[in-house]
């Protein structure tokens, strides 16, 4: 056993190596992995291989044991014989297969463990059989099955001996293998075997050793077996198989390598030259790429090719293949007897090698080999990437559907560590994707498919470094998809006035190319994939892109669909290329083509989903934005590469100016460069000049017309701009070919010469500026410029025959260098580069041509591109949703109505509620709304016919309940999908209330139409009533007058229609037709939708709306629930219950919001007003619920000082209503203003004069006057500190005075003209309770004295009688003529008991004879009650009580002014007082035919009298003031009330005093005296007759 040789550890340049020890789940693990013990297990291998061996007739005769014999004598001294070592040197030559395995034998007996075993002499017997040749397939096969072993058990391992070595002398002698060939099966099991055994070589971890030429060499032999085609289907893919298992081990290993192995082609690194400078003769490993095999007939699979011998460096390889070598015969077997037929050989390795040379045509590995890395990785790239060439014909489709294979697998396990190393990019980003984006225009279906599945797996993991290489192939996408003629290239979107989105057909006649006349294309100008082509296997053109397959389509869909599903994959697009003035604006492109072919073609059916897959691909857009909601804000501080949205909406603004600039100026260079100053992008220098900038822009700008710009630049008038514009190239280290060439990617050449003259002289004069060494002077540059352009044409133009040589045209440019000849090598170059390579226009490059130049120039724009960014940020979605959501919702509304299965109504359904989450968290009001309009239009809802026209619909018992049966719900129960769409809406609008504003139309209007059909929840249909509590909107009046009812006391309009509520209906019986069953189930299915809906929910939380949602739905409210009536007309109107509906949700709504009442009055109270405005028109059921709404805000708002002014408007709007309205709505009117008086508010107290005046206006109403009553007893008797003022008082008096009133029967009202149904009845409905009322206002009437002391404090005594005192008195002397008996009985007491308050003559006489406004009371209320009371009229409404009336009123009179005689008797108007009186009583005397009344009215005119004379009102000195016998003097007065009393009571003087006038008996006073008084039977009795209050006459005169 020999010494290993000293090596490099590569493990401190390289990758680290796997432990001595490591573990791994399969193969990696140094320990043995059998239950033999590692010597029996290798010499049953050894045992199976030479069993194997000895089954040949070559090897059949040969004893091991002799093999070798005399080298033991020779060690020990002997000398061997020449015979025995003859034929020892003869075996040993004849079977050194054999002599393998018994050095190998040998050598296992000086082993002790496993881990001394030496891997290559391990290995060597067996790989010499494998690449023997003289062996058969069976021999080969055993010994590959050995290795196989001794790899998968663990008998070698990295820990073993020479383990490197072994390795590499494995992977040379597996790739080599060679046999003689039998039958096509056997064989092809060897050669699967062999695979198999180069997959264990480099997946096991033994396989981390292998050199980059092993592995090249692996890899070459793989490849070349999945190509060969005369082998079978079988192995061809089972050495695909193999390929990709090695594959992934391969870029497994690459994640693990340091970026500094990555090799520049032309600056190895340092590393490894520190290898080389160990190792000599290393060169970067290289691969051939394969060649298919020209016969695919298995039976001549295995002919004889002959060939020269070659022998094979492991570290050139050429392309392997699986040779059959046939070859004559010249080994001699061991007797040395020639074989005379010829032999078939399967040789596996590189080359076809004759007999002599057979053995010697690999060399073994002597040296420890560098563990292979990138290397080897970067070469197998590049030869897998070689095999794409769409343009090379060799390489069938076959063949480069495995290379796809297998790079989708090296992408899939290492995309991202490939984008790590420089030298892997270049491979990928240019001739991989080049070659890609050719095989995508195929239209073989098994190469597009891979080719697209290999396209999104590198844009998945390389993202980053493809950006252009993105760009162009998306577009191409976009273009290949976008069909010619296709209605959908010229569909727009459109959103309408209501906010509906969607699509606009295209007109033809107004289209170009697809597009409209007036589209700009922004589009990048990186190259385009569907040119023309020479290639039969490129993409159609034209018109015949029409031709595509459903199934291309789907593909080149998928494909985008595979794209997108990357989360940031939209967002990307808008940051790296619409946001880029270089690239097109391809976020937009792609969600409008999206948009537009998200549904089917209009005109044929096809049986292709490629419409779903662009509705798909708009969803997950929307989805993955929906995702991101929950992220933060990023911090774009913190991270430079992601500017803020404002600053890449900035740049997009620029983007756009500059591509509107451009179009301008390739319509009209001039408006083009004044839009572009107008817009700043042309700006002048400090001396004024525009040329600089302009010039920049006209070099930096793309989409320029390179024609318009060369003819612009080539004007006279333009050389200072074509100057400024020459000198911004670098023509630096450049011939003036190449500068010509860099010049003219720019613009065009103009057509005329003195044009191109122009600019060739400049061009001359530029690039003498580089100081080229070759060209002498300006002159001369120009005529070399001249003459390469003269040149490129002669050569490249078709029209041309005889082509200018090289000689000519050196002769055509001798002496033009200053006198001096050009180089003849700078000539020989230029002539032939312009020779080989066109210099194309621009506008020229088309084909092949074309975009090879096109790709040439994506490149070098990559070079300055930059990087591709990922944006995994929330940052940017609010703008590309507003770019987006036109076209996303129209495409969602298109999917959702053309739907024929639940999934893509699912799908549609979620991008609803998706795009409305994202525009409530956006606040896009308008998208919001256009999305709600949008459901609202499918639901069917919106708009529908009359129904108050028509015959009332059927209504069916269903379970016990009732339903309507309309025709709107039969429809709506049909229409499935306006069902979904109404669920969504609702749930949409519920969650997302306050983003809503101009949807809250369709959303009224379509609960308007459920309304109108029985179709609401019973909940929402509940309203708050003053009277019943709570009670429901019925759809439609009575049309016919109920039958009368006995009235109640809290009766109201509402009431009476209790008997019908419960229908919708009031009791017409034309129904329509019964309903069929089918009519009935879709009722049912419409009612259980709008349970679905939940629309109890839409308002529950109303007050938590912001103030303008709010404001919008009060609008729409106002829209929805009452048309304003214009016109003047008479006409009544016919009741609409939608009016009533809106009108409760708006006060509900309203008192929801109390806190924010200023901001919500203008609209409540607009809506009550235009309702009020047409009050005599209306239903009397509407006012009634307005009246009730307006009032219950006003309970609401009755604490809030800053609502006074308010209130005042709503008592005055009721103040305002017809008298006829009034009362019709009376009930329900005083019920609200009593429930607001009871709030005991203070602010309610400021309003009392309108509330009285409402109070006023309902007493002669049955059922209002009970509220009204108690109304005005509590403003009298309120509590809160309010004081009433004169004018309420008053009021209050007028209003107790009429309740008094009314107490007396009336005739019945008659009916109102603008009531439809029957009015309440004003007659009193229970007498006695009129009466008690009647009484109790009496009361309340006399206890307003109490107030007005309060009111009088600083009040002349005039005014307080004036406006106090007189009104009451008034108002009771009123009422004391009153109709009915008990009111007047009560009246008359309760006068008696004001006129005798001591307050009420508070004030005494100013001046001597001035009359006091008290005693106007004789004048204006007790001489006026007596008079009234004598009228006839009054007499005849109660005959008998005013009788009684009278008596009273005439003995009140006479004793209220005995009460007062004293303090009168000094006044001058005290006679014409008591003349007055005289004269009233006179009336009463001769009025009436009852004798009690004359009796009575003659019993206290003498008392009158006598207590007059005693108190001395008749004598100039009282008699109690004479002496005993001096007669009295009498005045005036005695002498005209005798005249006047003679003329009816002529007696009486006589009676009372007798001539001579009797002394007055003046009576002591502790002496019983008689006194004239009335008798109890003067005054008839009466249950009010308070006799405690009537002063009598003895009294006065005691007080005298």
């Amino acid at each position: 056993m020999t010494d290993n040789p000293p090596t490099i550890d590569p493990s401190s340049l390289r990758s680290p190596q796997p432990s001595q020890h490591a573990a791994s789940p399969l193969y990696g693990n140094d320990n043995l992995k059998c239950e033999l013990t590692w010597s029996q297990l290798i010499h049953a291998e050894i045992i199976a291989v030479t069993s194997a061996m000895r089954k040949n007739s070559r090897w059949s005769g040969i004893s091991v044991s002799g093999l070798h014999m005399g080298s033991l004598g020779m060690s020990m001294g002997l000398r061997t014989g020449l015979t025995s070592g003859k034929d020892g040197n003869y075996r040993n030559q004849e079977s050194p297969l054999m002599h393998g395995f018994t050095s190998l034998r040998s050598y296992l007996t000086t082993v002790r463990d496993i881990y001394e075993i030496d891997a290559s002499m391990l290995l060597n017997p067996f790989l010499d059989v494998i690449r023997s040749g003289n062996t058969t397939g069976p021999i080969a096969g055993a010994a590959l099955s050995s290795v196989e072993k001794f790899l998968q058990y663990g008998i070698i391992g990295l820990s073993s001996p020479n383990i490197a070595i072994a390795m590499g002398n494995l992977a040379s002698a597996a790739t080599h293998c060679k046999f003689e060939a039998s039958d096509s099966v056997s064989d092809e099991v060897v050669l699967l075997k062999m695979l198999q055994v180069l997959q264990m070589a480099l997946i096991c971890p033994c396989g981390s050793v292998l050199s980059d030429e092993a592995v090249c060499e692996m890899m070459e032999t793989g490849l070349s077996m999945c190509c060969q085609m005369r082998l079978s289907e079988m192995l061809r893919r089972s050495a695909e198989h193999v390929m990709i298992n090695m594959i992934i081990a391969m870029f497994e290993r690459l994640k693990v390598i340091n970026e500094i192995e990555d090799l520049d082609a032309e600056n190895p690194t340092d590393v490894l030259q520190t290898i080389e400078e160990v190792q000599s003769g290393r060169s970067d490993p290289h691969m051939n790429t394969p060649k298919p095999s020209v016969s695919p007939s298995l039976p001549d699979a295995y002919t004889a090719l002959d060939g020269n011998t070659a022998s094979s460096s492991p570290r050139s390889i050429s392309t392997p293949a699986a040779e059959t070598v046939h070859t004559p015969s010249n080994e001699t077997d061991a007797n040395n007897v020639s074989e005379p037929n010829a032999r078939n050989v399967v040789d596996v390795g590189l080359n076809v090698t004759t007999q002599e040379n057979v053995e010697d045509g690999v060399e073994e590995i002597d040296i420890i080999p560098i563990p292979y890395g990138l290397p080897a990785i970067r070469e197998l790239l590049r030869v897998l990437i070689s095999l794409l060439n769409p343009h090379e014909h060799k390489h069938t489709d076959s063949m480069r559907l495995m290379a796809l294979s297998i790079l989708n697998v090296a992408f899939d396990v290492g995309g991202k560590s490939i984008s790590r190393f420089e030298s892997l990019r270049n491979l990928i980003t240019d001739e991989f994707c080049k070659y890609l984006f050719q095989l995508a225009k195929t239209d073989s279906i098994p190469l597009l498919t891979l080719t697209l599945r290999v396209i999104s797996t590198v844009f998945d993991t390389m993202r980053p470094y493809l950006k252009l290489q993105q760009e162009l192939f998306l577009f191409f996408l976009i273009e290949r998809l976008t069909r010619t003629g296709s209605t959908s290239t010229g569909i727009t979107y459109n959103v309408d006035e209501e906010g509906s989105v969607n699509f606009v057909l295209p007109n033809l006649d107004t289209t170009r190319d697809g597009r409209d006349s007036g589209y700009v294309d922004v589009r990048s100008s990186s190259p385009g994939l569907g040119g023309r082509s020479s290639d039969s296997r490129s993409v159609k053109s034209g018109n015949e892109s029409s031709a595509y397959s459903g199934e291309v389509r789907e593909l080149l869909l998928e494909c985008l669909t595979q794209c997108a599903r990357i989360p940031t994959f939209m967002v990307d697009l808008w940051v790296n290329f619409d946001s880029d003035i270089s690239c097109g604006n391809l976020f937009e492109e792609l969600i409008h083509f999206l948009s537009k072919n998200s549904f089917p073609e209009p005109n044929s059916y096809s049986a292709s989903n490629s419409h779903m897959l662009c509705l798909d691909t708009l969803l997950l857009f929307i989805n993955h934005m929906v995702d991101r909601i929950s992220d933060e804000e990023d911090d774009f501080t913190n991270d430079p590469t992601h500017l803020p949205p404002s600053a890449l909406l900035e740049r997009k603004e620029q983007k756009h100016i500059l591509l509107e600039g451009a179009s301008r100026f390739n319509d009209s260079p001039k408006k083009g460069i004044k839009y572009l100053k107008e817009q700043g992008v042309i700006v002048e220098d400090e001396k004024g000049d525009f040329t600089d900038s302009l010039a920049h822009f006209l070099m930096s700008t793309p989409k320029l017309n390179k024609k318009s710009l060369g003819e612009y630049l080539g004007r006279p008038d333009n050389v200072p701009l074509l100057q400024r514009f020459m000198r911004q190239f670098d023509f630096s280290n450049k011939r003036v070919d190449e500068a010509l060439r860099v010049l003219l990617e720019t613009f065009r050449l103009p057509g005329e010469s003195q044009q191109i003259d122009r600019i060739t002289e400049t061009f001359a004069d530029a690039f003498m500026e580089s100081k080229p060494a070759e060209v002498a002077n300006a002159e001369a540059a120009y005529v070399l410029a001249f003459s390469v352009i003269m040149l490129n044409t002669d050569q490249h133009n078709r029209q041309v025959r005889h082509r200018m040589s090289f000689d000519q045209y050196k002769s055509n440019v001798r002496g033009l260098n200053a006198g001096k000849d050009f180089d003849r090598e700078y000539l020989q170059s230029i002539y032939d580069a312009i020779r080989s390579d066109e210099i194309v226009m621009p506008e020229e490059h088309e084909g092949q041509l074309g975009f090879n130049f096109a790709w040439k120039q994506l490149l070098h724009h990559a070079k300055s591109a930059g990087l591709f960014t990922v944006c995994d940020t929330a940052a940017y979605d609010k703008d590309i949703f507003m770019l987006a959501w036109k076209p996303a919702v129209a495409a969602i509304s298109y999917a959702f109505n053309t739907a024929q299965d639940d999934i893509t109504l699912q799908k549609a359904i979620t991008g609803f509620h998706q795009c409305a989450l994202l525009s409530a968290h956006y606040q896009l009001h308008d998208v919001f709304d256009s999305i709600i309009v949008s459901l609202a239009s499918m639901t069917g809802l919106v708009d529908m016919e009359d129904t108050l026209l028509t015959a009332p619909d059927p209504i069916v018992d269903v379970a016990g309940q009732k339903y309507v049966i309309s025709r709107l719900a039969v429809r709506f129960g049909r229409n499935y999908k306006g069902q979904l769409a109404a669920v969504v809406a609702f749930a949409v609008a519920s969650e997302h209330g306050s983003v809503l504003r101009k949807g809250w139309i369709k959303i009224l209007r379509m609960i308007k139409n459920l309304f109108v059909n029985s179709l609401l929840p019973s909940s929402m249909l509940q309203v708050e009533d003053f009277l019943l509590g709570t009670t429901v909107i019925p759809l439609k009046p009575k049309s016919s007058t109920p039958p009368k009812q006995q009235a109640r006391k809290d009766a109201s309009l509402l009431s009476t229609l209790s008997s019908y509520l419960l229908s919708p209906y009031s009791g017409d019986e034309s129904y329509r037709a019964d309903p069929t069953e089918d009519e009935v189930e879709s009722t049912m299915c419409a009612v259980d939708c709008v349970v679905a809906c939940r629309l109890e929910e839409l308002f529950a939380n109303i007050q938590y709306l912001d103030k303008e949602p709010l404001e919008y739905l009060m609008k729409a409210i106002r829209t929805i629930g009452y048309k304003t009536v214009i016109d003047e007309s008479t006409t009544p109107i016919v009741y609409d219950p939608a009016t009533v509906f809106f009108l409760e949700l708006m006060i509900s709504i309203t008192i929801q919001n109390i806190e924010r009442m200023d901001e919500l009055w203008p609209y409540m109270y607009g809506y009550i007003a235009g309702i009020l405005e047409k009050a005599e028109n209306q239903s009397v059921l509407l006012l009634e619920r307005t009246v009730v709404g307006l009032l219950r805000v006003c309970i609401c708002v009755a604490d809030k000082p800053s609502m006074q002014n308010e209130l005042d408007k709503c008592f005055k709007l009721l103040l305002n209503l017809p008298n006829t309205v009034l009362q019709a709505v009376g009930e329900q009117t005083m019920a609200g203003i009593l429930n607001l008086l009871k709030l005991n508010s203070t602010q309610v107290s400021k309003s009392w004069e309108s509330i009285l005046d409402l109070v006023q206006a309902t007493v002669g109403h049955a059922d209002a006057s009970n509220y009204g009553f108690e109304s005005a007893v509590y403003i009298l008797s309120a509590d809160n500190g309010a004081k009433l003022n004169s004018a309420q008082f008053a009021k209050l008096v007028s209003i107790f005075g009429t309740f008094a009133a009314v107490a007396a029967p009336i005739p019945q009202a008659k009916e109102s003209p603008i009531r439809n149904r029957s009015a309440p009845s004003h007659k009193v409905k229970t007498p006695q309770l009129s009466i008690e009322r009647g009484k109790k206002a009496i009361e309340h009437l006399f206890q307003l004295h109490r107030i007005i002391p309060q009111l009088s404090q600083d009040v002349a005594s005039e005014e307080t009688w004036t406006t106090y005192w007189q009104p009451i008195l008034t108002t009771l002397s009123q009422q004391c003529c009153t109709a009915c008996r008990e009111v007047r009985q009560h009246s008359m007491t309760y006068l008696q008991r004001t006129v005798l308050l001591p307050d009420i003559a508070r004030a005494d006489v100013g001046e001597e004879g001035e009359r006091v406004p008290w005693v106007n009371m004789f004048d204006n209320v007790l001489i006026p009650l007596l008079s009234e009371l004598l009228r006839p009229q009054v007499y005849e409404l109660d005959p008998l009580g005013t009788d009684e009336a009278r008596m009273r009123a005439s003995t009140l009179l006479c004793k209220i002014f005995l009460h007062y005689c004293s303090r009168m008797i000094e006044m001058t108007a005290f006679i014409d007082i008591w003349m007055e009186i005289l004269d009233i009583l006179d009336g009463s005397m001769h009025t009436s035919e009852n004798d009690h009344l004359a009796e009575a009215v003659r019993e206290s005119l003498k008392n009158m009298l006598l207590v007059m004379y005693t108190s001395g009102a008749f004598t100039v000195i009282p008699p109690h003031d004479l002496p005993a016998d001096t007669p009295p003097e009498y005045n005036h007065l005695w002498d005209i009330t005798w005249e006047r009393l003679d003329g009816f009571m002529p007696n009486l003087k006589s009676e009372l005093f007798p001539a001579p006038a009797p002394e007055p008996q003046v009576i002591a006073n502790n002496e019983e005296q008689p006194q004239p008084q009335e008798s109890q039977q003067d005054i008839p009795p009466s249950e009010d007759n308070d006799n405690s209050d009537i002063i009598d006459a003895t009294s006065t005169v005691q007080a005298i």
